[in-house]
């Protein structure tokens, strides 16, 4: 004969566990509120599987001949640090931060595709010490890049044109992708930072740094501008970098000796 009072605890406990466990799903179901999504890169970004190394891994020797503080100074770039950063413009720009070096400097980008065949190279001049913009012209990007589709860059500091082993180095990918009309309707009436709101909720990190950087120089925004920034390199472990101030380059021909 089963026990009344056995079988009531019983019930009662499992009772008690089903409230707990739909106050968990409850709780975990929860959105973010929207200072929790402030500033945050979509978390749905993949890695892929493919190499990212946005601080240099140069030798001290190799940064010596390069950089005035080999210490402290450190080739970087402003992506996410284990995710492909996903992009949608017709001419997309990636920006990075160099160090002050010891003299003007060349920098070599280079953008490959998942075959390793050559897509864009460019020769630009520097002497460091703020962050720059690298631009990848329209015609190539219409003419060759394809969406869904990984492509790997690299940004190169030349120490030593005779031994480019000792180029201080960054890399990572760039994934294209298209955005939908919806997205793009409310983009078209968005401000400058909303924009960068949108772009990042939707994980076009190129398109949300490139959108800030444009308009860095906007008077009346200006200060919600530069606030963004910050938030959103803070996002992704750049706090160090918030408040560098953007630099110009050149672009030039390729080296002496080069080919």
């Amino acid at each position: 004969m089963w026990n009344i009072k056995y079988l009531s605890n019983r019930f009662n406990t499992l009772v008690s566990l089903l409230i707990v466990l739909n106050v968990v799903l409850f709780v975990s179901a929860i959105p973010a509120t929207a200072e929790e999504k402030k500033g945050q890169v979509k978390a749905s970004n993949s890695d892929f599987g493919l190499p990212t190394h946005r601080r240099d891994g140069g030798s001290r020797g190799s940064r010596d001949d390069c950089v005035t503080d080999a210490e402290n100074q450190n080739l970087m770039a402003l992506i996410p640090e284990k995710t492909v950063g996903i992009n949608a413009s017709t001419a997309p720009k990636l920006f990075f931060y160099v160090p002050k070096v010891n003299h003007q400097r060349t920098l070599e980008f280079v953008l490959r595709n998942e075959q390793d065949q050559l897509i864009y190279e460019a020769f630009l001049s520097t002497e460091g010490n703020g962050i720059i913009s690298v631009e990848i012209p329209a015609d190539v990007h219409s003419n060759l890049l394809a969406t869904e589709q990984n492509y790997h860059w690299y940004l190169s500091m030349i120490c030593d044109s005779q031994q480019r082993s000792r180029d201080i180095v960054v890399e990572g990918w760039m994934r294209q992708e298209t955005i939908d009309t919806a997205t793009k309707e409310q983009l078209h009436t968005a401000s400058s930072v909303e924009q960068a709101e949108v772009y990042s909720e939707q994980g076009f990190w190129y398109n949300a740094l490139s959108v800030l950087a444009e308009n860095h120089d906007s008077i009346a925004q200006q200060p919600m501008i530069r606030q963004k920034w910050s938030e959103m390199l803070k996002s992704v472990g750049l706090e160090e970098l918030a408040f560098k101030p953007f630099i110009e380059t050149e672009l030039i021909e390729a080296p002496a000796g080069y080919f």
